[in-house]
């Protein structure tokens, strides 16, 4: 076990090739059907939910920063580091 053998960041990026995209494409893909979005569970309404999980980006589904302004935790930190 020790010592620990550390894996190259090179040998890492062969491994993303065709197969590891279609694989996560499929685990996301089957994850994904169980979305409201995903239509009638078509394989055309799964790819389009695949793509594009949040379809819309209203007040509730969008980004809380663009609608809402900062968070609680956000605006706590720039009162202490504005002192």
């Amino acid at each position: 076990m020790w010592p620990l053998r550390l894996t190259p960041w090179s040998s890492l990026m062969q491994k993303r090739n065709r197969s590891w995209r279609k694989h996560h494409e499929s685990r996301l893909k089957k994850k994904r059907i169980h979305y409201h979005n995903a239509g009638d569970g078509s394989a055309v309404a799964i790819g389009y939910c695949y793509q594009t999980p949040c379809l819309c980006s209203c007040w509730m589904c969008g980004n809380q920063r663009k609608h809402h302004g900062m968070n609680m935790q956000e605006r706590r930190a720039r009162t202490r580091n504005t002192d």
